[in-house]
């Protein structure tokens, strides 16, 4: 009878805190794909000042680990992700 070679599924997580700006804050977790080992779910839940002000993520595709890190180190300076939590923020005070 054969093995079945079944490789263990990572279930690491990165997290982070992050100000944003002012009173605003992220917490960043990092979260592998399943079934892709280039692609990370960047879990993000929003606080202002020490209260919740929301959740939402984003699946980056095409990511090493480490690159994936750095973009959530660096979530400030990624103009497109500051963008979609300000819009994501503005629409949820509609």
């Amino acid at each position: 009878m054969g093995e079945v070679n079944s490789s263990p599924v990572s279930t690491e997580v990165f997290n982070l805190i992050v100000p944003l700006e002012r009173k605003l804050k992220a917490h960043l977790r990092l979260l592998p794909d399943r079934h892709r080992a280039d692609t990370w779910l960047l879990d993000v839940r929003l606080f202002y000042e020490t209260h919740p002000a929301g959740r939402t993520s984003f699946t980056l595709n095409g990511y090493t680990r480490e690159e994936a890190e750095a973009e959530a180190r660096n979530i400030r300076n990624n103009a497109y992700l500051m963008q979609e939590i300000d819009q994501y923020l503005w629409s949820e005070n509609d």
